[in-house]
């Protein structure tokens, strides 16, 4: 290996110093180059190590291919064929795919034939890593054909692997697999609505691939509207609440499928309400339906196997791999005394490399927090550098993302693009004509992150997958898996903060891996680069931090029991004194939320489930939580459909359910004061939830809440986002994206939330909590929403279709689609999953 070591070296060297020059970080008069003899020595060195089969072999393989590929001379036509070979043989073929610009995919040939004895070889390399499916060829990694090859044992099986080793790619074929060979459902549950889509747009065209037409791919669960050949890509929130409409919603499943495992991770700690219903609904899942094959899939997770056991109960296999077909190189801007340093970082060799910076006058906000303009004109310059590569610039919040574009854009020179133009207008008629996204995306630059609207989101990644936009400034949304055709990824530090406070956060290790990842895709790119701008900031509490820029996996501990043994005595205490939420048990009382609401479900047979999720019982200290509870005066119904409300809670707000009076059709008189009546008394009867789902509250003179309140009813009646944003209030920037933030998040989620109890008490068949979650009344615009189509979209379409609530939800996507051809184009990129 220490030839292998020597060659990768020199490489990397070639690699730092041709960079520091193309940041301008050093002048180039002595970059080195590729030799001749260097290239020999290469060759022989990447035959040795695609014989042998081991890791280490394996990512040196694609290492020094990956550099020889980028920095060979542009006369070496034959170093392709050497290549595919080796990469072939060590069990990287869909890497060999990309060093080829006319491979067939139809034939699945290549375009050399130099060589009839290396044709030979290759076929003979590649072919025990195909598989066949239906008469279809496809090329595999060793690692993906493993895998395909374990799955078909029925059962759980936990899946490990770097963010660009094709996982994703295979569960779907092996998806496609099972349903050829047996009918049935799928559930396959992601953390965003942007993977929601992404997936869904997979299966679809898988499905159509094989000629599946008895199938349909959904985004939600409505109990009696599904047949028995549905694939259901859900969010875990929508996933969670189908138990709410039956205890058994998928009864017969051929695959359950969760991905992003690890986002489960923070399921004890009491302000992370997405673990806690990721790990719900897979305990659900556990107990409630038949499955045959359960995937659990993350990058980089240690034991995973034991993870899928401990959560559904039975034994786990696992398939874990540590090499990737793409090379992920790091940098990091790095200082010592007054002089700055730019590093390159590789676990396959000793050490690091490093160059010194000569031209470092330009680097600015080295060690600070805050993005000043001095730093933004930096990092703009920085970008500059990378010419027409696809860059994504992390950034810490959502506010920021914008802060950020816009400064590059106004940097920016004009380019002439109509596509691009087009596509800003359309967003500034749909939203408004002072949202920051129009100006950057005329620049070809745009930022993504949760609180985009919906219709924007989706239009933002498709320019950005269609190779139109080369700088994008996302936030932590790019960790959930979205692939977007990133060639490089430039983090400030791993601050998720612009201000210091008590309870700022930072990217772990484990996510700023993660990250790194992201830059760089199979059959995208050989070569994926993250350039790191403050080394400081990942060392200030701990130098051997520089481990950060190494790979980086997980152990994840799973369940309640280690947060109820700390906190035993106060639950028992508040389950003996009736008490419910509060400020003071805010750490633990989503623990006794968890115990009562299991109590009131399983009566009895409470403590194995309980055991189950770690929180051991005696029988006494059961009997106990029954008895507290036997004064209950709330239907046990709404407790369970309020699964993280404390049934303690609801019945406080049950019984003073009659001085409430709620809004139930969108054509009463004056909803906004009604609404406003509403959350006033919930503040007073549950504090807790309120600063929880809505957190506002009126101060000094403004009515704030009044003004959410009108905001609330303009958007349950279908005025349109860019209607509701013509209001002369919002002419600023700020004030418009701050509204949507508002929209995206307090109002469409959590408002909903905190209303829908009293609704269940009063007005149990009332959907207007719903109307409020939908941004839609209508049964029309609803059905055109549960189709996938965003809100700003359904509502231009209500008019232009024909509906009955008679009709399936079949028919009424069947008239979309024959509209399709006759809408403007950029509505026709929003029905493609129709």
């Amino acid at each position: 290996m220490k030839a292998a070591e020597n060659v990768l070296k020199k490489l990397l060297n070639i690699e730092l110093q041709t960079h520091a020059f193309k940041l301008k970080f050093i002048n180039g008069d002595n970059i080195p180059v590729v030799e001749e003899d260097f290239l020999y020595e290469c060759i022989a060195v990447l035959n040795e190590l695609s014989i042998n089969k081991n890791e280490l072999s394996r990512k040196l393989l694609v290492a020094i291919s990956a550099l020889l590929w980028h920095y060979k001379h542009p006369s070496w036509d034959g170093l392709k064929n050497y290549l595919i070979l080796f990469l072939s043989r060590g069990g990287f073929g869909p890497s060999s795919i990309m060093l080829d610009a006319e491979f067939s995919q139809e034939s699945r040939s290549y375009s050399f034939s130099h060589s009839l004895l290396n044709e030979f070889a290759i076929t003979l390399a590649q072919a025990g890593d195909e598989i066949v499916i239906d008469g279809r060829r496809f090329l595999l990694t060793d690692f993906q054909k493993d895998l395909w090859e374990v799955l078909d044992y029925e059962g759980v099986t936990g899946i490990s692997a770097p963010t660009s080793a094709g996982k994703s790619f295979l569960i779907l074929l092996k998806a496609i697999s099972y349903l050829l060979k047996k009918p049935g459902s799928i559930v396959y549950v992601v953390p965003t609505l942007s993977l929601v889509n992404q997936v869904m747009a997979d299966f679809r065209k898988m499905l159509s691939h094989f000629q599946l037409t008895a199938y349909t791919v959904e985004s939600g669960y409505t109990l009696g509207e599904h047949g028995p050949n549905t694939i259901f890509v859900l969010t875990q929130e929508k996933a969670i609440t189908s138990f709410s409409q039956t205890e058994a919603p998928f009864a017969h499943l051929r695959l359950l499928v969760i991905d992003e495992i690890q986002n489960v991770e923070r399921v004890a700690q009491a302000d992370d309400q997405r673990a806690k219903v990721l790990y719900d609904l897979m305990v659900e899942m556990r107990n409630s339906a038949k499955i045959d094959h359960v995937i659990v899939s993350g990058p980089r997770i240690n034991k995973i196997d034991e993870l899928g056991s401990d959560i559904f109960g039975t034994r786990a296999q696992k398939r874990e791999v540590e090499s990737s077909p793409v090379l992920n190189l790091t940098y990091a801007v790095n200082q010592k005394g007054k002089q700055y340093y730019l590093t390159l970082f590789s676990d396959l060799i000793s050490g690091n490399l490093e160059v010194k910076i000569t031209e470092s006058e330009a680097i600015k906000g080295y060690g600070k927090v805050a993005y000043q303009d001095s730093y933004l004109e930096y990092l703009n310059e920085f970008i500059d550098s990378f010419g027409d590569e696809c860059v994504l610039v992390f950034s810490p919040t959502s506010s920021t993302c914008s802060t950020i574009a816009n400064h590059f854009s106004g940097n920016a020179p004009a380019i002439k693009n109509q596509e691009l133009d087009s596509l800003a207008t359309f967003i500034g008629q749909t939203v408004h004509p002072s949202y920051p996204l129009v100006e950057t995306i005329k620049k070809g630059i745009a930022y993504h992150h949760g609180k985009l609207p919906f219709h924007v989101r989706l239009l933002v990644e498709e320019v950005i997958k269609s190779g139109k936009i080369k700088t994008v400034v996302a936030t932590t949304t790019l960790l959930q898996g979205v692939n977007l055709p990133v060639q490089n990824i430039v983090i400030r530090n791993p601050n998720l903060f612009t201000k210091q406070k008590a309870d700022s956060v930072k990217l772990t290790n484990y996510e700023l891996a993660n990250l790194r990842g992201r830059a760089g895709r199979l059959l995208k790119d050989f070569i994926g680069r993250t350039f790191i701008l403050d080394e400081k900031s990942f060392r200030e509490e701990d130098a051997t931090q520089l481990d950060l820029f190494k790979g980086t996996e997980k152990e994840l501990q799973v369940g309640y029991g280690q947060k109820y043994e700390k906190f035993k005595q106060e639950i028992k205490d508040d389950i003996a004194a009736g008490a419910g939420s509060t400020e003071k048990n805010k750490e633990y009382s989503y623990l006794t939320t968890y115990i009562r609401q299991a109590a009131l479900k399983y009566g009895i047979n409470t403590q194995p489930r309980l055991a189950s999720v770690g929180i051991k019982m005696s029988d006494r200290e059961l009997q106990n939580a029954l008895e507290a509870m036997n004064g209950l005066t709330v239907d046990r119904k709404i407790c369970a459909n309020n699964r993280y409300w404390d049934p303690v809670d609801l019945d406080r707000l049950h019984r003073q359910r009659a001085n409430f009076t709620l809004p139930t059709s969108p054509q009463e008189y004056r909803i906004s004061y009604t609404l406003k009546a509403v959350l006033e008394q919930l503040q007073e009867v549950v504090p807790t939830y309120y600063e929880r789902h809505f957190d506002v509250y009126n101060t000094g003179e403004s009515d704030l809440l009044l003004q959410r309140c009108i905001l609330a009813e303009n958007w349950l009646k279908e005025r349109t986002l860019s209607e509701i944003l013509s209001n002369k209030y919002y002419n600023t920037p700020k004030r418009i994206e701050d509204t949507i933030t508002f929209v995206e998040g307090r109002l469409s989620y959590g408002l909903p939330l905190l209303l829908k109890p009293l609704y269940d008490m009063k007005h149990p068949t009332s959907m207007f909590h719903r109307f409020i979650e939908m941004g839609a009344f209508l049964p029309v615009t609803r059905a055109l929403i549960e189709l996938n189509i965003p809100r700003e979209t359904a509502i231009y379409l209500k008019n232009r279709v024909s509906w009955n609530q008679e009709m399936s939800k079949k028919d009424l996507a069947a008239q979309v689609r024959s509209l399709k051809p006759g809408l403007p184009s950029w509505y026709k990129v929003q029905l493609e999953l129709v």
